[in-house]
């Protein structure tokens, strides 16, 4: 009997170790973990190689402003990218790099993430680093759920926040 406990507990511990294994057409350019209230969610951020496209970059814009944006996914049993996903938005101008958003996109859809920066909740960069083109980090905040998200963003009636933190680490394209 407690052998077959074992192998239950050992299979238990494995499986989200199976779960996060992608199909042969992405890659993982990093990976991200998100604590929301007492959930805890094991991300990859892939790379699609058949649309040579990534989930995370870097770009200056205006020539003075560098953005990372990094989208997280869960890993569907298929190996695909899933929802929910999160993504995060950093910003550089001068000094240090700062926050501007982060988005939990789940089963309320589209329209209706729950957000942290200027519509939703409030949101610090604890923690960054950016060695060459590998970028690592960690938010500290609470989550708003919004509605009207893509036409008049406001935070959904009777939503109550939640806590996050959102630890990353990614190798990015490198500026073009």
């Amino acid at each position: 009997m407690t052998r077959f406990l074992s192998a239950i507990a050992a299979l238990c511990i494995a499986a989200p170790a199976f779960a996060a294994d992608l199909a042969d057409r992405y890659t993982a350019m990093g990976t991200m973990t998100v604590q929301l209230g007492d959930e805890t969610l094991d991300m990859v951020i892939p790379f699609d190689t058949e649309k040579q496209r990534g989930y995370a970059e870097q770009k200056m814009i205006m020539g003075s402003y560098l953005t990372v944006n990094a989208v997280g996914r869960v890993v569907k049993p298929d190996g695909t990218p899933g929802s929910p996903m999160v993504q995060i938005t950093l910003q550089k101008s001068t000094g240090d790099m700062r926050f501007l958003s982060a988005e939990v996109f789940d089963d309320q859809g589209f329209d209706a993430p729950m957000a942290m920066g200027a519509d939703g909740g409030d949101g610090t960069l604890t923690a960054f680093s950016m060695e060459g083109n590998t970028a690592s980090g960690v938010i500290e905040g609470e989550f708003l759920r919004l509605t009207g998200y893509s036409s008049d963003p406001k935070v959904a009636e009777g939503a109550t926040p939640v806590p996050a933190r959102i630890e990353w680490n990614v190798d990015l394209p490198p500026l073009e």
